[in-house]
């Protein structure tokens, strides 16, 4: 494998997809995108949320973008090329975006273990990733 994508969120459970999806491409001598998704819902018609919504989308990014980078830190194994991204849409969407246009063979992500209710209601980008990528994707839990 060339290189394998792995989505985080901040969670435990991305976390160790990460650290998983790192001894993965260790072991294959395969490249590591981390990358991780500013979701912010559409603003109402108000300009005022919507002036602030371009605000908070700038701060999600910068957070999570160092966040990306401290954890393509903690996984870097000697050796192993990692590099980290952060993007904006929907999340499912943007993995399997950057899935299918950045020489990805797998993608990892982290299952959150959501009961059938909340999951119908939150929805999971797991389920929804497994649905429409076309690479295959590996759910660790």
């Amino acid at each position: 494998m060339k290189r394998i994508l792995v989505g985080v969120d901040e969670s435990e459970e991305s976390r160790a997809a990460a650290n998983y999806a790192a001894d993965l491409a260790n072991a294959c001598g395969s490249e590591l995108l981390i990358a991780s998704v500013v979701h912010v819902p559409a603003a109402f018609d108000s300009p005022e949320l919507i002036a602030r919504e371009a605000s908070w989308r700038a701060e999600e990014t910068t957070r999570l973008g160092q966040f990306v980078k401290s954890l393509a830190t903690k996984v870097g194994r000697p050796g192993l090329k990692v590099e980290a991204v952060v993007a904006n849409g929907l999340p499912a969407e943007v993995l399997a975006d950057l899935a299918a246009t950045n020489n990805v063979e797998m993608v990892v992500v982290g299952h959150r273990g959501r009961g059938a209710i909340k999951r119908l209601l939150v929805g999971s980008v797991a389920d929804r990733l497994v649905q429409i990528c076309t690479k295959p994707v590996l759910v660790v839990r």
